[in-house]
């Protein structure tokens, strides 16, 4: 898949992304809000002495992670550039320039920020890349936490400015005992270590047992701090939170491929990603994936739990064709259903399936021995697309020698047929397209492929025969993936894995280029319903509001200001506004 097609699969998340070159080297890895946003201006620079364009014009090849938050994706970032080294990474390849936040090891800790690993014994968190982001985690602990802020702890008659503006509990005034103090110490390496929910539910045992010992004063201390906590927990805790540390395996089947990811947990935080696709026609190679997964029995971390996540899929190994491929694997992992709300985070960040490169001799052996007849050089594949009856069409896509011809794709408004009839439909659909084949305006296909059983196979039948045209024409069903020819053969695709491969492909490309043109009709059509009563919409307006915003939910998310830029008086843009938010409700 080429770098500009992939990038339209990027989401708006944030994350960190990877730049290779053909031999699959790193040669650049970014951090960004949104992944969508960031590697759209990577793609668009257009100056040879900008670091983005050389970038891009040295990449064959990119990656994403999607992460939880900003500060997830400035740690991923950093280890990324540590590992792998990018050429185009000049800031962070020496790890003296990581900020790192370390808790000290002492009687009463404090925070420091350091960037060499030996400068002061303790626990290191990091990096934390820009510094400034470091010096505001620091600053958050001692809110927080009310770690002391000082270098040395000398013993003081009173306290500092700190415990007055409540960013301490003063230890070196004996204001507080080395427990308390050890349990909020607790909760910064809770903070730090993304375990903060179970901090948090220690601190509502506290606070009950210091209300209950009437330590008021000390009752309130802990009640601030779960109030501080809860907030920052809730506005970007770790995403796994029943997974905090976890190696995950998911696997996904289509048409015959299997497209996966390995997401490496630590601390409720991704810290890795690697994806990878297998062909069942060809023979795994187990060592390959040994290596691929670094499960070698020596360095396997019994505290590590790998999981294979299969979609729409559970059953215990060996009985699943696909697990049967991993048994020197199943050793160190176990299959599980997918656990709810985990599946739609692992699918932003899963491999895109690849357009599959059919291997052509095989395909026309197989299909040659099948059907008796010669593997067809160009097929034209049909598909009907309605919403109960709204907005219905047709598409046309066409495979030539190999691959798809994006220039010969059709799409067909449906003119003649109302309401729900998807042979009326089709009918309309192919006859439009078999007369302009029979005119001559059109190349000739050697096969026409229906979306469909044996109803749409007829009506296909009864149009080609009706204008006299010569070619094959097939339609095959969902599900059971079965095909039936015009001659009366009925064949079950899964048994033949080159013709599975072949005919889904196909069918799914015209059924996506089908959904997407039914999904724009409709919209148009709901502008147009929606807006029919609202005076001082005329025609011209409603054109210009159409050309800029060409969905409802664009014209919901506009302010009347915008829409007084474009033309649209002030009362009307604001019951445009209001309607299409209704719409959206």
């Amino acid at each position: 898949m080429k770098m500009r097609d992939k990038l339209e699969l990027v989401p708006d998340a944030p994350g960190v992304y990877l730049f290779k070159d053909v031999k699959g080297n790193v040669i650049y890895v970014g951090k960004a809000k949104s992944l969508k946003n960031r590697l759209t201006n990577h793609f668009n620079a257009t100056n040879p002495n900008d670091k983005s364009y050389r970038i891009v014009k040295t990449a064959a090849d990119f990656e994403y992670i999607v992460v939880k938050s900003e500060r997830e994706a400035l740690i991923l970032e950093a280890e990324l550039i540590k590992k792998y080294l990018p050429k185009f990474n000049v800031l962070l390849k020496d790890d003296k320039s990581y900020p790192y936040i370390l808790i000290t090891d002492e009687k009463y800790p404090t925070v420091k920020i350091v960037r060499k690993k030996n400068e002061t014994s303790g626990k290191r968190f990091g990096p934390f890349i820009p510094a400034k982001n470091a010096r505001h985690v620091k600053e958050v602990i001692h809110k927080v936490f009310k770690i002391r802020k000082c270098k040395e702890l000398v013993k003081r008659d009173k306290p500092c400015l700190q415990y007055y503006i409540d960013r301490c509990t003063a230890p070196c005034a004996g204001y507080v005992s080395a427990k308390d103090y050890a349990l909020q110490v607790k909760g910064a390496l809770s903070f730090l270590s993304g375990n903060v929910k179970s901090y948090i539910n220690e601190l509502y045992k506290s606070i009950e047992k210091a209300a209950e010992n009437l330590e008021f004063e000390r009752a309130a201390i802990l009640r601030d701090q779960l109030l501080s906590l809860k907030d920052i927990y809730e506005r970007g805790s770790a995403f796994f939170n029943d997974y905090p540390n976890c190696d995950v395996f998911y696997l996904e089947e289509k048409n015959g491929l299997f497209t996966g990811i390995k997401l490496t947990v630590r601390n409720g935080i991704v810290y890795g990603k690697e994806t990878f696709t297998f062909d069942p026609i060809d023979v795994w190679d187990e060592n390959l994936l040994k290596e691929l997964f670094a499960l070698k029995e020596a360095k396997l971390n019994c505290n590590v739990v790998g999981s294979i996540w299969l979609k729409n899929t559970y059953e215990e190994p060996p009985s699943h064709p696909v697990l049967s491929n991993f048994s020197s694997l199943l050793p160190y992992l176990k299959t599980e259903p997918i656990p709810e709300g985990i599946e739609s985070f692992i699918k932003k960040n899963k491999a895109t399936t690849p357009r599959i490169s059919f291997k052509l001799n095989e395909l026309k052996r197989e299909y040659e021995k099948v059907f008796l007849d010669s593997f067809p050089e160009r097929v034209e594949v049909f598909d009907i697309s309605t919403l109960q009856g709204t907005g219905t069409v047709g598409s046309c896509i066409v495979w030539e020698n190999g691959k798809f011809v994006k220039n010969d794709y059709r799409r067909y408004k449906v003119k003649t047929v109302k309401g729900v009839n998807d042979y009326a439909s089709l009918e309309e659909v192919l006859t439009r397209r078999f007369k302009r084949i029979k005119k001559g305006e059109v190349k000739k296909p050697s096969l026409a492929l229906i979306d469909g059983g044996i109803g749409q196979l007829n009506v296909a039948l009864k149009v080609r025969d009706s204008l006299g045209l010569d070619f094959r024409v097939f339609s095959i069903a969902k599900k059971e993936e079965i095909v039936y020819t015009d001659d009366g053969e009925v064949v079950e695709t899964k048994k033949y894995p080159h013709l599975y491969r072949f005919f889904t492909n196909l069918r799914d490309e015209a059924h996506r280029f089908a959904v997407t043109f039914n999904r724009k009709v409709r919209e148009k059509l709901m502008l147009t319903s929606i807006f029919d009563d609202i005076k001082g919409l005329g025609v011209k307006r409603r054109k210009i509001l159409e050309k800029f915003y060409p969905n409802p939910k664009e014209i919901a998310n506009a302010t009347v200001e915008e829409l007084k830029s474009i033309g649209i008086p002030k009362n009307v843009a604001e019951q445009v506004i209001e309607r299409a938010k209704k719409l959206l409700d």
